[in-house]
């Protein structure tokens, strides 16, 4: 909805001269154009109509008229003025009691109107240089004597009247004078004294002839500070003239009414729009009428606009009718207001350059423009900067309507919001809610700007702008930057790269900028040891002892070409700034430096405004880090964004993306560092590397925590979730070595690990550090292939892994030696126990051994029986969709496999039925496997069955409509359908599970199962009657039309066979109203009325149409083959002979030319006796189109001849006056 839709805009784009009116034509245009309420009609009556007339005889007095700029003023002048010298014009006033009463002034009076303002002469000398023109103009005798001798300006008016009666002695002189109070305010104490002396005679000798005089003030005068040092004159003047105020309802009566008038219904449309909001805002609901008349203008647009007692030509009529034209075809927002207040005028104001000159004004203008500089440049929430924006503009238009700049009177928190409407987008409208954000943003913004420009008076709550407290800490922060060196701007850089880095390390070497660093080596999630230089290059030996890296962050300003050496393990970050960024760097710089030598408030402002430009350049900094760095390493030189190769996270902070970066550049270095390094499947770093190994450790006794899952991962111990280091190079490379060691030997701590430093060890063939090195160990152990013996004597074996928990790490670091287990050969039983989902760890201690036996039975028993019950499901529908589940290939390696589990488990019961009998287990390790395929099998064929069981009902839906007559396109799709089903079905094969076979078959074939649904849905519809229609076809063969009609087929004359046809084709048509698409879904068919789609029946789109049609033809024929033969001379000769009533009953039908209404079996009766005496002739249709086939081609004159003999055949030998031929056709055919 557009503003152009709620409002029947006519726009005051001309400000009205009073001199114009001078033209008649636009004098009548003007009373044609003003409105007024009836208020303001009868307010001009007393000061201005009854002091211009001159019936009676009245103390008259001259007539002052009140008015700002732009309220009306003028308009009213040239309105009154008009009609005074012309009564024609009264028929074009609006408002008709207003006419009513200037009827006794219209077109008494000759007029002269004067502007007068700028004009330096004094008033008496202007007056009557301007009546002496128009005297002159007029043909008047009048010469103006030297004023210099005039003694008595009474007298002078006197002079000058009695020269106007003499031409005009019916009527009176009106001079209207426009701006009057912009000369008298250039008029100093002296010649204003005498000014007012002449202005009170004018008044005075209103009285005394027919003279009369309108002025036309902006403010009032009588009661004018700035007219306080003549008040005793003023007070004598007052006497004689009266005022009319046009007051702020007047100003918006014409607003409403002229400009912005609306019709009943867009006034109920904005009505409804405001309803919304006016809980938001304090005394809309009670003035909700007038909001609705003068929208989108607030009211107190119009309160605050007359107060502003500074600004001269400030036409508020003309300035609304512009701002309304600007928004004339734009949308009212649903989700605001849309209203337009004070603040709107304030871009007018600051732009007007002729206003610069008034030193108030300036003053607000110029302190309002770097407070609004101030918040574009800095304000901290972008999203309420309109908001904050508009409440400056709305404090300093308010600020020039105070009485002056010192008083501390502004706008409340609540002014602000009710008088602009203010609104934010809120997750429900409260008016609490509100306000508490306007609050904020008043809050933000004295923030912003350190407590300068605008005040908060504690004392009445109001806001205020100031324009003395006008420190601009910006402006100084400027200044400093401007001389700001370039090595204090790459210190206070470092500063922001050392918090974008997130870390509070401290300088590793004291005077350098150089920092000890953990750095995350990417490509294997390790982190790596190295150092961060902030500075030239050239400090490296000063960062001992030596580490795996070295990042050089050079410095971005004055620095030079730095030498760098582009060793592999350095990497050189070069900042690219912008001028835009040294330019804010700059100002940070300054602004830190100027809060270190300044105190209190000052020190504070300064911070605040280091915090806020130090917030935008970190800002800068993590959302530019792409491509604001060059990264150079080995001579080569490219953007960071190009080093990180899609491997950038957007999630990643500035630390994050410099760390990537750094490791990308060293990844090739680390890798030939160390080439057999594990890749982590968790990233390490310090912080999380204990507890992850600690967790590691703990999974060997069964606590099995993600953490510890990954970690083992890391190093290729597990296979699954079953650990098998045998799959581990590192752990076969331990395994090999314990396998070599002779009887009794041992592997010693020193012999696996060197000293890295001072404080930790590394192996000597992987260069693992000895904190994860027991993770490889304790998987030997729990795989029998070794023990580990302690510092303290304590010997870990598989037997007691479950005592890891409790054992120090720090033990476990350094341990003392390794060597080989007592020779137990239990790791084809730990197979076994491994396929079969048992914890291999309770074959290690005998005191569970016993409850892994007790597993082993449960597990063997339920593989037998699941192997029975599965060879049965093979033999037994193993198949879907017509189709067997696997192919034969397939359906006999599970049927061996049923085979096979079958009889290896089926005597374990017998055979392993204590702890001892397991030392009879014969398989071997590939024999085990073979063992685990098998099971694996049939765990296939229960996946299979889970799936036949998950989807049969969808699939056999399918099934059901596959050979269907559904067109081609839907046939492909079938196709198509089934090939998926297929595919998915063969997948099972591969590991799929069944369930999830299963859904993927029921979500493709449901969206073929939907599609017929639809179309079978639709077809139904068109071939069943529904609800609606079959109530129609039971009135129509109840209908009496009908009913006539089955009572005239008992005539004899009249052919039954349509009437039959049609009996037989409302019959066919099927009713079904009670399918729902619901029941489809379990059922290809209707339930109700078993339709298939395969079924020939018509649709029932219109046949009740054409029923009606035809039962309506079947009466007009069979009306008219009546009418046509009672018709007939012979026969209604006939007519004398029935009853009375009879005979009635055949005039009416022959005079009415219709059937009676409803055919009763008198009717019927009567029709039947008059044609007694004739005999119809009934030929079959069939019969004689049969003879007329036969005659074969012929000319006209044998075809006629050959006719009449077929006639003749059919009447011959009957009376030919008495008979009446009827062409029937038999009851089947339509």
């Amino acid at each position: 909805m557009k503003y152009s839709e709620l409002i029947s805009f006519n726009p005051i784009e001309d400000v009205i001269q009073l001199t114009t009116a001078d033209d008649a034509n636009k004098a009548r245009e003007y009373v044609k154009t003003y409105v007024m309420s009836d208020s303001m009609a009868q307010g001009l009556k007393a000061p201005v109509i009854d002091q211009l007339q001159m019936d009676e005889v009245v103390d008259n007095k001259g007539v002052l008229i009140v008015g700002n700029y732009g309220t009306g003023k003028s308009h009213l002048m040239s309105v009154i003025s008009a009609i005074a010298k012309d009564a024609d014009n009264l028929q074009y006033l609006q408002n008709k009691n207003f006419a009513k009463e200037m009827e006794c002034i219209a077109g008494k009076f000759e007029v002269l109107r004067i502007e007068i303002g700028g004009v330096t002469m004094p008033l008496r000398e202007i007056l009557f240089g301007f009546i002496e023109d128009d005297f002159a103009t007029r043909g008047i005798d009048f010469e103006t004597p030297d004023f210099s001798n005039v003694r008595d300006n009474k007298k002078l008016i006197r002079d000058m009247m009695i020269a106007f009666s003499e031409k005009y002695p019916d009527k009176g002189y009106l001079i209207v004078v426009d701006e009057f109070l912009s000369y008298l305010t250039s008029r100093d104490e002296r010649q204003i004294v005498l000014d007012l002396e002449f202005f009170r005679a004018l008044g005075e000798m209103c009285s005394k002839s027919k003279l009369r005089v309108i002025f036309g003030v902006q403010e009032k005068i009588f009661d004018n500070p700035r007219f306080s040092f003549v008040s005793d004159t003023l007070k004598h003047v007052s006497d004689r003239f009266t005022q009319v105020i046009i007051t702020k309802e007047a100003t918006s009566y014409v607003v409403s009414e002229r400009i912005l008038k609306k019709t009943p219904e867009q006034k109920a449309l904005i009505r409804k729009h405001l309803e919304k909001f006016s809980n938001l805002y304090t005394g809309m609901s009670s003035r909700l009428e007038e909001f609705v008349d003068l929208y989108p203008i607030h009211p107190s647009y119009i309160d605050v606009f007359n107060k502003i007692y500074l600004i001269e030509n400030r036409h508020i009529l003309k300035n609304i009718s512009v701002t309304i034209k600007g928004i004339f075809n734009t949308d009212v927002p649903e989700n605001a207001p849309g209203i337009i207040s004070f603040d709107d005028y304030w871009p007018a104001i600051k732009s007007n350059g002729l206003l610069k000159s008034d030193v108030t004004i300036s003053r607000v203008v110029n302190a309002s423009t770097q407070l609004e500089d101030i918040i574009n440049r800095a304000f901290p929430k972008a999203a309420y900067k309109p908001l904050a924006i508009k409440i400056i503009y709305a404090l300093s238009v308010h600020r020039l309507t105070t009485s002056g700049l010192d008083v501390q009177f502004g706008l409340t928190a609540e002014n602000l919001k009710d008088d602009l409407c203010l609104f934010l987008p809120m997750p429900e409208q409260d008016a609490d809610f509100l306000l508490s954000l306007i609050k904020t943003t008043l809050k933000d913004i004295m923030t912003t700007v350190s407590g300068q420009f605008i005040i908060y008076n504690d004392a009445n709550n109001q806001y205020f702008i100031d324009v003395d407290k006008i420190v601009d800490y910006d402006e100084k922060i400027k200044q400093k930057a401007s001389i700001m060196a370039d090595g204090e701007l790459n210190r206070y850089f470092y500063q922001l790269v050392y918090s974008c880095l997130d870390w509070d390390a401290k300088q590793y070497v004291p005077g350098f900028e150089i920092y000890q660093r953990d750095l995350n080596w990417d490509s294997h999630n390790m982190y790596r040891e190295g150092y961060l230089f902030l500075g030239l290059p050239g400090e490296r030996s000063t960062a001992q002892p030596e580490r795996d890296f070295y990042i050089h962050i050079m410095p971005p300003y004055g620095a030079g070409e730095p030498s760098v050496k582009n060793l592999p393990d350095e990497v050189y970050f070069f900042f690219k700034s912008s001028v835009e960024f040294k330019e804010t760097l700059g100002l940070f710089a300054a602004a830190s430096s100027l809060a270190q030598i300044s105190e209190g408030k000052d020190k504070e402002a300064y911070q605040n405004k280091a915090g806020m430009i130090r917030k935008n350049l970190i800002k800068y900094l993590s959302e530019n880090k792409n491509t604001c760095f060059d990264i150079l390493y080995k001579g080569t030189k490219l953007q960071m964004i190009e080093v990180l190769k899609g491997k950038y996270n957007r999630d990643m902070d500035f630390k994050d993306t410099v760390d990537l970066a750094a490791s990308i550049c060293f990844d090739e270095y680390f890798c030939g560092k160390y080439p057999d390094y594990p890749i982590m499947k968790t990233k390490i770093t310090r912080k999380n590397m204990a507890e992850n190994v600690r967790q590691a450790f703990d999974y060997f006794a069964g606590r099995k925590t993600q953490i510890a899952t990954l970690m083992l991962q890391s190093y290729g111990i597990l296979d699954g979730d079953k650990i098998r280091p045998e799959g581990s190079k590192y752990a076969s490379y331990f395994i090999d070595k314990i396998k070599s060691l002779p009887p009794q030997g041992v592997i010693n701590f020193s012999d696996i690990f060197d000293m890295k430093n001072d404080y930790e060890y590394e192996d000597s063939r992987f260069h693992i550090s000895y904190i994860f090195m027991p993770i490889i160990f304790l998987s030997l152990i729990y795989a029998g292939y070794a023990t580990l013996t302690l510092k303290n004597g304590t010997v870990i074996t598989a037997a007691n892994l479950d005592q890891i928990p409790k054992i120090s790490v720090l033990d476990l670091y350094e341990f003392k030696y390794i060597s080989k287990p007592a020779q137990i050969s239990m790791a084809e039983l730990k197979k076994l126990f491994d396929v079969l989902d048992i914890n291999p760890a309770l074959l290690d201690n005998l005191n569970d051994r016993e409850e892994g036996v007790k597993q082993l039975l449960q597990k063997a028993q339920a593989l037998s029986n699941s192997s029975v019950l599965a060879a049965r499901k093979l033999q037994e529908g193993f198949e879907l969709w017509g189709e067997p589940l696997v192919n034969a290939q397939m359906l006999a390696r599970m049927q061996k496999a049923c085979n096979a589990v079958r009889d290896e488990f089926s005597n374990y019961s017998a055979k392993f039925n204590t702890p001892a009998k397991l030392h009879n287990f014969s398989l071997s390790i590939e024999q085990v496997d073979e063992l685990a395929e098998q099971i694996k099998l049939i765990n296939i064929i229960n996946e299979y069955v889970t799936f036949k069981t998950e989807c049969s009902n969808v699939v056999s839906y399918i099934a059901n409509i596959e050979f269907l007559d559904l067109g081609a396109i839907f046939k492909q799709e079938l196709e198509a359908g089934k090939a998926t089903f297929r595919k998915i079905r063969d997948d099972i094969a591969e590991g799929i599970s069944g369930e999830i076979a299963a859904q993927k078959v029921i979500v493709e074939l449901d969206k073929l199962k939907e599609k017929y649904i639809s179309r079978y849905f639709e077809e139904h519809k068109k071939k069943r009657l529904d609800i609606d229609d079959a109530k129609r076809r039971g009135k129509i063969q109840e209908s009496v039309t009908l009913v006539n009609l089955r009572k005239l087929r008992t005539i004899e004359i009249l052919s039954g066979a349509k009437l039959s046809a049609i009996e037989q084709d409302m019959s066919e048509l099927k009713v079904c109203y009670e399918l729902t698409p619901a029941e489809l879904k379990s059922s290809h068919i209707c339930p109700h009325c078993r339709f298939s789609l395969g079924d020939k029946d018509r649709n029932i789109q219109g046949q009740l149409d054409n029923l009606e049609i035809r039962i309506d033809d079947l009466v007009t024929e069979w009306t008219n083959t009546l009418l046509n033969t009672i018709s007939d001379p012979i026969v209604a000769s006939q007519k004398e002979y029935l009853s009375a009533d009879q005979q009635k009953v055949i005039d009416d039908f022959i005079s009415s030319g219709s059937l009676p209404k409803r055919v009763d079996d008198h009717f019927v009766k009567s029709i039947n006796t008059l044609l007694q005496g004739f005999e119809p002739v009934v030929i079959d249709m069939d019969d004689i189109l049969k003879k007329l086939d036969e005659l074969g081609p012929c000319d006209v004159a044998t075809f006629k001849s050959k006719l009449g003999g077929i006639v003749d055949a059919y009447i011959k030998g009957k009376d030919t006056s008495k008979l009446r031929i009827v062409v029937k056709r038999k009851d089947r055919e339509v």
